[in-house]
């Protein structure tokens, strides 16, 4: 292992992150989580000419521009402050950062990549003080070394970090398969799901925020699924306690038993070989991707059984323990999924009578054995008392139930993946104009869909592109569209599930046969022969809080995709049509 030290100023390091040569690698690293009052400390360090701790990066190789990229081992957090502090997010004593005195800064504020601060009574540092914190030169060590290498050595630098909580010390450095699918699901759930690595401009995005705290960060914790029915508190969010109820359930359901959820056990399916082994071998067993879609099916359920109350903050907490006050429910939580899985997964069985149900559950956290105590044995009563209130309202399934197509929170995560990963992902409100004197099928807004399959077809050799029909993307398309069709459409972040049953009614057809004829119509397009069968074959009705979206999969082929004489591409969230040496660029992704 080759370790270089160096030292490096704050303005060559913002070149760095903003030109994404700084990466984050989600296998091992957490969110960002400093407090604004965090930050402000640091900033206030650099600006009194304080030294500030180390800064470890691994070097991993050349971009496409020619430029070295890092991948961040520790720094993340103080990285993050610096560079936040010259984009105008927070003030050090009073003074914001004068953008002016950062020529990219300056010229990325212009473009509008991010908002510089104006107005009356802004105070800015003056330019003395700019240059000094633009100069400063932060202590910087840059190695060399195999993937295997920079997760052991980020696993001893946090596993004692004084801001990391148990679960994110069991996390640090962890590549096993159980600790990768932890990681993944409470991805899922929480709504910060990404690539696994990441530019640091793209942390932000998918970084735990909450409304106390309003660091403008895009998964609010207070609206995640935990936070907003009361299972867990924002505190618990923050603090990756949703990714331990993710491991209890994980450990319950591949061990074939309840999970004794004490630190000591929870350390050891972690640390101890034997243990590690164990659950490995259990998930192994089971199937990874049979167990994870297991454990979201049961979710899924639970979401549909408190959809119609789930606008209601504390709706499923208040039915669990109605005098749980500030108090999350947990355990009963754990309990419940448990009892679900009983009957969902291993009886095959499906709800009929959701509000016997959730009359039936009133109440439960006073019913449970010794709620505070995580036993095998007081856990299998609490879970065996749960399938006995429910389980007359439950049915057997006539299909089988891991293959219901996607479910909620997959259509969710397409949604949020879309911030991260713009060229692939597109939403269209469908086909209809919404115009309110004339509502006619707009065959110019179909050939402009037609045109982005092309261009997704063009991102590169073995690369998908997803494509929804039934969505907007803005907040006042969202409104147009509820007006003109007189719709409630449920939000996810910025975008609006409009759904097509709408346009089906224009056409004076049922919403089978509207979608038959928008296949119709791709089969009719001068789209290859190839894409439009790939298209057709894996088109995926997919039916969200009452609305039915279309989504459509483009898979890229071995060779770039024309549509007639013409050739698009996607450009950010844009189609672009290219010609000359664009096209030989897009022949080169399929190299």
């Amino acid at each position: 292992m080759n370790i270089t030290p160096r030292g490096m100023s704050v303005m060559n390091l913002y070149q760095l992150y903003r030109n994404k040569c700084l990466l984050v690698n989600r296998k091992y690293q957490r969110k960002l989580v400093w407090t604004r009052a965090e930050k402000e400390a640091l900033i206030d360090s650099v600006l009194q000419q304080y030294p500030i701790p180390l800064i470890l990066l691994a070097e991993k190789g050349i971009n496409f521009e020619g430029q070295t990229t890092f991948e961040i081992i520790d720094g993340m957090q103080r990285l993050n402050a610096l560079f936040s502090f010259i984009e105008n997010e927070f003030t050090v004593n009073g003074f914001y950062f004068d953008v002016t005195q950062h020529p990219t800064a300056n010229t990325l504020a212009k473009d509008g990549v991010f908002t510089p601060v104006e107005g009356e009574g802004i105070k800015f540092l003056d330019q003395k003080k700019c240059a000094a914190f633009l100069e400063y030169q932060l202590p910087i060590s840059t190695f060399q070394g195999s993937e295997k290498e920079v997760i052991e050595v980020f696993g001893r630098i946090n596993s004692n970090g004084k801001h990391l909580s148990p679960q994110e010390v069991r996390q640090a450095g962890t590549t096993t398969v159980f600790s990768d699918l932890v990681r993944e699901l409470s991805s899922e759930i929480r709504g910060d799901v990404s690539k696994e690595v990441l530019s640091l401009t793209e942390m932000p995005e998918i970084s735990i925020d909450s409304k106390n705290i309003a660091l403008g960060y895009g998964v609010t914790a207070d609206e995640t699924f935990w936070c907003n029915q009361g299972i867990l508190r924002v505190s618990h969010v923050r603090d990756s306690e949703d990714e331990q109820l993710i491991a209890d359930i994980i450990l319950s359901v591949a061990l074939k038993e309840p999970f004794s959820a004490s630190k000591e056990n929870f350390d050891n399916y972690y640390q101890n070989d034997k243990k590690k082994l164990e659950i490995e071998s259990a998930i192994a067993t089971y199937g990874r991707e049979n167990l994870k879609n297991d454990i979201k099916l049961v979710l899924d359920k639970i979401h549909n059984l408190i959809s119609f109350g789930f606008s209601e903050r504390n709706y499923l907490k208040n039915i669990l323990n109605p005098n749980a006050g500030s108090n999350a429910v947990k355990e009963p939580f754990y309990t419940l999924f448990m009892a679900m899985y009983q009957l969902v997964v291993v009886e095959n069985k499906e709800p009929f009578n959701i509000e016997s149900i959730l009359e039936s559950l009133k109440g439960l956290a006073s019913r449970l054995k010794s709620a505070k105590s995580i036993s095998i044995s007081n856990r299998i009563s609490n879970i065996n008392l749960t399938i006995g209130l429910i389980q007359n309202y439950f049915k057997q399934s006539s299909k089988s139930l891991r293959s219901l197509g996607l479910l909620a929170i997959d259509f969710e995560n397409y949604l949020r993946l879309s911030k991260v990963e713009p060229p692939y992902y597109d939403f269209k409100q469908g086909f209809y104009t919404l115009d309110d004197k004339s509502r006619l099928f707009d065959e110019n807004s179909f050939e402009k869909i037609i045109h982005n399959i092309t261009a997704m077809a063009n991102l590169g050799k073995g690369k998908k592109g997803w494509l929804f029909i039934g969505v907007t993307d803005r907040e006042a398309h969202t409104i147009r569209v509820e007006d003109l069709d007189g719709i409630t459409a449920p939000r996810v972040g910025d975008y609006g599930v409009v759904g097509l049953e709408r346009e089906a009614v224009l056409k004076g057809v049922s919403l089978d046969q509207y979608i038959a004829f928008i296949t119709t119509k791709i089969n009719d397009s001068a789209l290859p022969d190839k894409i439009k069968a790939d298209i057709t074959s894996t088109m995926t009705p997919i039916n969200y809080k009452g609305k039915t979206v279309l989504m459509l999969e483009i898979a890229c082929g071995d060779e770039p995709c024309w549509y007639g004489e013409e050739m698009y591409i996607r450009d950010g969230g844009r189609c672009k049509k290219i010609n000359g040496s664009d096209v030989a660029l897009v022949y080169s992704r399929f190299r």
